[in-house]
């Protein structure tokens, strides 16, 4: 969806927030250079502040900003500009390929103060598709899983504002690494310790631990929902229960004359049971109409305020349309990699002589475009077609390991001496082998018990696995490459020794 159509779609106070971090985040060379004047002048007269812009920026933070434009610790900003696709975006992304985006000489580690403090940023870089960027990569090794305790926990150089930080930094690790150990440990830790996040602290302290177990509760929803559902619906039902009847959560406090208001504790509560009980759930009804209320009487937005309305439902809208096609692209893509049993049996129940192996196998072999994969202790059958195949497809890589020589009989010797000719050599073999794989490009593996003979196509009880899932067709060609590189050349010179 284009700018202009997303931005038309949204609600109107979104409209309002997501203009006015435009002009919030949009570059301005003329304020940085106005900012470094500033700050000479305060360091003459020896003022206290004489070390930052009015507006927070130190003078390394100003002249890195005038070499790229912006920096790290934009990441939020430009996560909400990025749900309505913010012309903005493209100058974020392009700066991001700086180290200047990242780095900074002064700071911990080397890198910007603002990621040291508030790791959570790696969070909004992660959904700006940052994640494979090597500072990225450095950056979470350096503030999350370094720092991580063998207890799981991981702590924050500066915990202000997201006290505890644990779970900030659980959300990155099931965002960014969602199978590692880092991962598993910092889960069992939360899971570990879900009393103390429910314990009745101190107003402010509460408020706090409130905010860190809707952080908890989204990274558990993104990692697995289904398998911590009951969890998930638990700690929802807590969240409701701490609600204000106003519609907030937390604590209002005084300054001065002014009314400090818990928005951002109230956003991140209205992002997690939106999330957990859907757009239409009363207290999120509730909240977001106090949010609505309160920024209207301030003037301005925050950009978690618009994050939590946009996760609400007050952000872009699809059509019906839109969303039927959608689900029904997930349906079919589901149907399209969800794995299958298929088996020989020689009699099954009433029937006789299933083959359906043989059926896949030959399948996969005439639907491949690019390359076929085949390891096989014996090879009897289908080596007919595949010589076939080869032929008719001179641009078809073939690569077939399979049992050496010695250890066959005598006829599938030639059949070996066939396909190595017509494979221009590529028929090598191992004599450990035993497990049997087909695959075909980087699409399709099929894992059976079933040689490529009579026996294990037509005569035996045989059995195996299709899929398209990605990844493990990515472990399988892994697996296959890993045997091949480790066969000998030709079969018919043996050269692999039993060790």
């Amino acid at each position: 969806m284009d700018y202009e159509t997303a931005l038309k779609t949204c609600s109107e106070e979104v409209q309002a927030a997501i203009k006015w971090l435009e002009e919030k985040v949009r570059f301005d060379k003329s304020k940085c250079e106005n900012g470094l004047e500033k700050l000479k002048e305060l360091k003459k007269k020896k003022d206290i502040y004489s070390r930052f812009y009015p507006i927070g920026w130190g003078k390394d933070e100003i002249l890195r900003r005038l070499k790229v434009k912006y920096l790290s610790s934009d990441a939020l900003e430009f996560c909400v500009l990025s749900k309505v696709n913010s012309p903005l975006l493209k100058e974020f992304l392009d700066a991001a390929k700086r180290e200047e985006f990242w780095l900074d000489e002064e700071g911990p580690e080397g890198f910007d103060v603002a990621l040291h403090d508030d790791p959570y940023l790696l969070w909004y870089l992660s959904k700006l598709g940052l994640k494979s960027n090597e500072y990225f990569k450095k950056a979470l090794e350096a503030f999350i899983k370094k720092p991580q305790t063998r207890e799981g926990k991981i702590p924050t150089g500066d915990s202000y504002g997201s006290y505890p930080p644990h779970t900030w930094n659980l959300r990155v690790l099931t965002s960014v690494e969602p199978d590692s150990e880092a991962t598993d440990l910092a889960v069992g830790y939360f899971l570990d310790n879900l009393d103390e996040f429910k314990s009745n602290h101190s107003s402010l302290l509460h408020s706090q631990y409130l905010k860190a177990l809707a952080i908890g509760t989204l990274a558990l929803c993104e990692l697995d929902y289904l398998k911590y559902k009951e969890l998930i619906d638990d700690l929802g039902e807590f969240l409701k229960s701490e609600q204000k009847r106003e519609g907030y959560w937390g604590e209002l406090r005084q300054w001065k004359d002014e009314t400090l208001y818990p928005i951002e504790g109230t956003s991140r509560l209205i992002e997690a049971l939106s999330r957990v009980f859907g757009q239409n759930d009363e207290c999120v009804i509730k909240a977001v109409e106090w949010i609505k209320r309160i920024k209207k009487e301030e003037g301005y937005w925050s950009a978690k305020a618009c994050l939590a309305l946009i996760s609400a439902g007050e952000g872009p809208k699809a059509s019906l349309e839109y969303v039927e096609w959608r689900d029904m692209l997930w349906e079919q893509e589901l149907k399209y990699i969800k794995p299958y049993f298929v088996h020989t049996s020689p009699k099954y129940f009433e029937e006789y002589h299933v083959e359906d192996v043989q059926k896949v196998i030959k399948r996969m072999l005439h639907s491949a475009k690019s390359e076929i994969r085949i390891l096989s202790p014996y090879i009897e059958m289908l080596h007919d077609e595949l010589i076939k195949i080869v032929t008719e497809k001179t641009k078809l890589s073939v690569k077939v390991i399979t049992r050496p020589k010695e250890e066959q009989v005598k006829h599938n010797q030639k059949i070996i001496d066939q396909l190595n000719k017509y494979t221009k050599g590529n028929c090598k073999s191992h004599w450990k082998l035993h497990f049997r794989i087909v695959i075909m490009d980087k699409n399709e593996v099929f894992l059976s018990s079933s040689d490529l003979n009579r026996d294990g196509l037509i005569d035996q009880y045989n059995a195996g696995i299709w899929t398209r899932d990605e990844k493990i067709v990515e472990e399988a060609i892994k697996f296959f490459e890993n045997i091949w590189n480790e066969s000998g050349g030709k079969t018919q010179s043996t050269e692999v020794k039993r060790r």
